[in-house]
């Protein structure tokens, strides 16, 4: 290979978005220079940033041929693809094939590495209602007590397996962050706890399982995002643990499945860790900081490979998150980052019209001529591709005729979503409800008797239940599964949302029944969003738990005695002014649904409270945190 082809391979792009029509009348090395090394504002006030101009949210769907011929000149490394770009399994595997395709036609006939982050639960990037999506970690680390790695490892294979059959080779998972921090905004529920040593073990299990479907996983963050109150799409958070406390709980999962796996790849965290690396470097604005995880050669070369004994690649996170973004620029970051120690940029730079592909180029070529001004980066160079190679042996790709890829759709439909994935999915979404609070039992000893004996039970005093969950689609949801109840139960089911309703109404509704049924669900994070891109797009970052209305609709049924269920669907943190006003508290770690095939709203969270509600399941869950 050439260098540039070497520097190539070095690159994960995204293709999210890109409008064949949006041709602006710019000059390709003029906007490198403003955009990649970062005068824009700065040194000259006069040029319009590539970020300032109009903007593309065209999903890219289908592969054009100029995007196609890119992957094929370059000898591209990689690419990611998000929700934007994932329609249904034809579309899907047709997209893949042409990826695949290009790269292989490429003179190093490389395959690709197609990545998509796929963790489950929260953070899902293939449709919900084609593939089976699951309840996410922290519901997984809630069946550690009694069923140990069973979910972890049954859901990786069937992740890898739903994965591999539509053309992907990488998923950016396991999430092995150890949640310590009530407050994290961006890991919570998608950690599988507090306890290192269960997240070790649940994020071993569920690697072993996606890469026994040819999927290469994905360990993340490094060295740990667990003790975050900043999201790193947004800002750049620091954690202060001295280095005993880093080394039990941040690196002790990395170090296990080091130590007792087989780990392809690692994703750094765009993280100050002063205690693993206290360095300073200035930034674009010329500001000292400390180096974050992502640009320290002391955290990617000294700790993970050389004292970790790490062998595999290193992937950056998405290097245009503010954790990076906002102190340096492309060309900067990347450097600094292959400096450090990691093997793969993702998200360097973005393409989103014909003219980026231009720009694209010359940043291949700015890169390739600076690596080569430095011996010692072209030294790293070397070895990072032949770490690369390594692992792309195990991709076994061909190229895909039209008949062979109408033959892998067929293949993936049996596959993708089937009954027995969905039951697994069913059985983690069961077992990992907990019970945090039950007041509605006479005694704890009856407890077991009441869930199997329904005439005796509680359930049976009630005639009418009015459902309040934050958006109407999920009181829709959670109405139709305890529907499903109602030859044992004949309820007479009223709801509404929390995001739109009449108080007066609501009070009236809450009069007319005998047990109210409340859920929050935190604010949706950049991440579950899709990314940065997303918040712009969708300016969704918007808090749709609403607590206050929540206390208002339980303490006015607890002031006329009616029988309250709270709720909690994501986090099960902070419930303390909560429980005085619920008769029994119940979490499920997730409240997303999709709709079926008869165009009803469901979810597997939805289906598996109703059946504890109802009596049917008797909660087994345990909480894998500290409330």
């Amino acid at each position: 290979m050439t260098l540039e082809q070497q520097v190539a391979q070095k690159i994960m792009i995204d293709l999210r978005y890109y409008c064949p029509d949006m041709n602006e009348n710019t000059n390709a090395e003029s906007e490198l220079e403003n955009h990649l090394e970062g005068y824009i504002g700065q040194n000259n006030p006069h040029n319009t940033s590539v970020n300032e101009q109009k903007k593309c949210f065209t999903p890219l769907t289908r592969l054009p041929k100029e995007l196609a011929e890119l992957i094929k000149t370059t000898s591209l490394g990689g690419v990611i693809l998000f929700d934007d770009n994932l329609v249904d399994s034809k579309q899907i595997i047709q997209l893949t094939s042409d990826l695949q395709n290009a790269a292989l036609s490429s003179d190093t006939g490389l395959p690709l590495f197609i990545s998509v982050d796929q963790e489950g639960g929260r953070v899902v990037r293939l449709p919900r209602n084609i593939t089976t999506s699951f309840t996410g970690n922290m519901a997984i680390g809630a069946t550690y007590a009694k069923h140990g790695t069973e979910y972890a490892l049954k859901v990786g294979k069937i992740l890898g397996n739903e994965l591999y059959a539509l053309g992907f080779n990488v998923d950016h998972a396991p999430d092995i962050d150890v949640n310590i921090n009530a407050n994290n905004p961006v890991i919570n529920v998608r950690s599988f706890g507090e306890d290192p040593k269960m997240v070790a073990d649940l994020g071993i299990a569920m690697l072993e399982g996606l890469q026994s479907q040819g999927v290469i996983a994905t360990l993340k963050h490094f060295p740990g995002h667990g003790d975050t109150n900043i999201d790193s799409h947004t800002g750049l958070p620091v954690v202060n643990h001295n280095l005993t406390t880093v080394e039990k709980i941040d690196l002790y999962p990395f170090q296990q499945a080091i130590d007792h796996s087989h780990v392809d790849m690692i994703m750094t965290a765009h993280i100050q860790y002063p205690a693993l690396d206290n360095s300073v470097m200035v930034n674009k604005r010329g500001e000292s900081m400390i180096k974050p995880a992502t640009l320290s050669k002391k955290i990617l070369t000294d700790l993970l490979r050389n004292k970790m004994g790490y062998k595999g690649l290193v992937v950056t996170d998405a290097l245009d998150m503010a954790g990076i973004s906002h102190f340096f620029t492309p060309v900067e970051a990347v450097l600094k980052t292959f400096k450090a120690g990691a093997d793969i940029a993702l998200m360097p730079i973005k393409i989103r019209k014909p003219s980026d592909i231009k720009v694209f180029k010359n940043f291949i070529s700015l890169l390739t001529k600076r690596i080569l001004d430095d011996p010692l980066t072209l030294q790293q160079t070397n070895a990072s591709v032949e770490r690369i190679l390594k692992v792309k042996k195990k991709i076994m790709v061909t190229k895909l005729s039209p008949e062979k890829i109408k033959e892998k759709i067929t293949q993936a439909n049996k596959v993708l979503a089937s009954p027995a994935h969905r039951k697994v999915e069913l059985a983690l979404a069961l077992n990992a409800i907990v019970e945090i609070q039950n007041n509605l039992e006479q005694s704890s000893s009856d407890k077991a008797s009441v869930y199997k004996s329904a005439q005796h039970s509680w359930q049976a005093s009630i005639r009418r239940v009015h459902i309040l969950f934050p958006q109407q689609q999920q009181s829709d949801a959670m109405t139709m599964a305890l529907e499903q109840y109602s030859d044992q139960f004949p309820w007479q089911i009223s709801s509404s949302s929390l995001e739109n309703y009449n108080l007066e109404t609501l009070f009236q509704q809450i009069k007319k029944s005998d047990l109210l049924i409340v859920a929050s669900d935190s604010q949706k994070t950049a991440v579950e969003l899709g990314g940065v891109d997303n918040l712009a797009q969708k300016n969704s970052l918007i808090n749709s738990d609403f607590g206050d209305n929540s206390i208002k609709a339980l303490s006015f049924a607890k002031k006329h005695h009616k029988k309250t269920i709270f709720i909690t669907l994501k986090t099960p943190y902070n419930l303390a002014k909560f429980l005085p006003l619920s008769d029994c508290v119940l979490t499920s770690f997730d409240g997303n649904l999709y709709q079926n095939k008869n165009n009803q709203l469901v979810g597997a969270a939805f289906e598996a409270l109703a059946a504890v509600i109802t009596g049917k399941f008797l909660p087994q869950g345990k909480l894998p945190v500290t409330i």
